[in-house]
């Protein structure tokens, strides 16, 4: 399903991508992406009583001050005796190896850092996972295995993903469900 929508999104836009469960893209100029991401930020921030909503940003947003393990529970409500066989689950699902753990923050790359986010919003059972322009960032193979594992966790985990990005590829992707051309208002 592909549709326009004056810029940015609204509120009620936003309650409809979450009820289909699917992944949208929303695709714009350059020089609306991030104004329009960061805006949308602040809409999902008066929907937290109705949304738990999570954010993939492609810099680091690990607490400094915790081990990676720690930051992935971060919001989870996960007892203590359940996390190990979680974190097996999860990285396994996202194809991460646990060693991934061992190292520090600053070591992780972004493709690293991206597929962490995804674990700890699956940890925090997260219904809305907004994505930043990421692609950019990311090899031809690491968006080949990025996108089919996004569309897994919407069909499989029920969750609903935007994306935002300015890349005709990504939006036209056989992953993708619906797009939706932002237009300034």
């Amino acid at each position: 399903m592909n549709f326009t929508v004056n810029s940015p999104l609204s509120q009620e836009q936003i309650k409809e991508i979450v009820q289909e469960q699917h992944i949208t893209v929303l695709l714009e100029d350059q020089s609306e992406l991030h104004a329009d991401f960061y805006f949308l930020i602040d809409e999902t921030f008066s929907l937290k009583e109705e949304l738990a909503v999570g954010f993939i940003l492609s810099e680091n947003t690990f607490f400094p001050y915790l081990s990676i393990r720690d930051n992935l529970f971060i919001g989870s409500t996960a007892k203590e005796k359940q996390k190990k066989q979680l974190l097996n689950d999860y990285f396994t699902y996202v194809g991460l190896s646990s060693a991934v753990l061992n190292k520090q923050e600053e070591q992780l790359t972004c493709f690293e850092r991206i597929k962490l986010q995804l674990v700890q919003f699956l940890l925090s059972e997260k219904d809305l996972i907004i994505i930043d322009d990421i692609f950019q960032q990311l090899s031809v193979g690491q968006k080949q295995e990025l996108l089919p594992l996004l569309q897994r966790i919407t069909k499989e985990k029920n969750k609903a993903i935007l994306v935002f990005t300015n890349d005709l590829q990504i939006a036209e992707s056989p992953y993708i469900d619906n797009i939706v051309k932002s237009i300034t208002a």
